[in-house]
């Protein structure tokens, strides 16, 4: 990992049952809204509330493209349904974001395949080394592997829109003070 000026990794930790996509959703419009380049992926579900999900399937913010993510194996199996061909194929959209140097990425979970250094794990890895703010949500199984990953480089965020959007406003515009430094410096040492 690179060294920052600060936290560039942020995780809003959440239980079971909360329903943080519609949370990160709502923090993008607001960022989208205030001006942000948003980019990346949230994850979206099918089926009531609080039972068994049919399908889901991680969804482009930018193209609003959706790979499906979930293995059909009937009604309320038991165990992860994760099917990682999915996340390997939503990898592209993320990565495009972070090639167009987006102000944000949503990576919409660190979860199993994560902890295990697989799944979306090169995608966080890309966008910290551009230097570019990530944003993602982790439940308690998954903690314990994130603080490892995150290696004192992020910070943990209430599961809270008002602190998420502070937060992505904060980083970016450290992160336009900081290229608009390097951009003089660079002026001020050609000939």
């Amino acid at each position: 990992m690179i060294a920052l000026n600060g936290p560039r990794l942020a995780a809003t930790f959440y239980e079971r049952g909360f329903d943080v996509d519609a949370l990160l959703l709502k923090c993008c419009a607001e960022l989208r809204a205030s001006g942000l380049r948003v980019g990346g992926t949230i994850q979206r579900a099918a089926g009531d509330r609080g039972q068994c999900a049919s399908s889901v399937h991680v969804v482009d913010l930018s193209s609003g493209e959706a790979f499906d993510i979930w293995e059909n194996r009937g009604v309320c199996a038991r165990g992860c349904r994760l099917d990682e061909r999915g996340l390997v194929e939503s990898e592209s959209s993320i990565l495009t974001s972070i090639a167009e140097r987006v102000d944000l990425v949503v990576i919409n979970r660190f979860a199993r395949a994560e902890s295990l250094g697989r799944g979306l794990i090169g995608c966080f890895i890309a966008a910290i080394e551009a230097g570019i703010p990530v944003l993602t949500a982790v439940r308690p199984p998954y903690i314990e592997a994130w603080e490892t990953f995150q290696d004192g480089l992020g910070q943990v965020l209430p599961a809270a829109a008002d602190a998420i959007v502070g937060w992505a406003c904060e980083e970016s515009t450290s992160m336009r003070s900081i290229a608009a430094a390097c951009l003089i410096a660079s002026d001020l040492n050609s000939p």
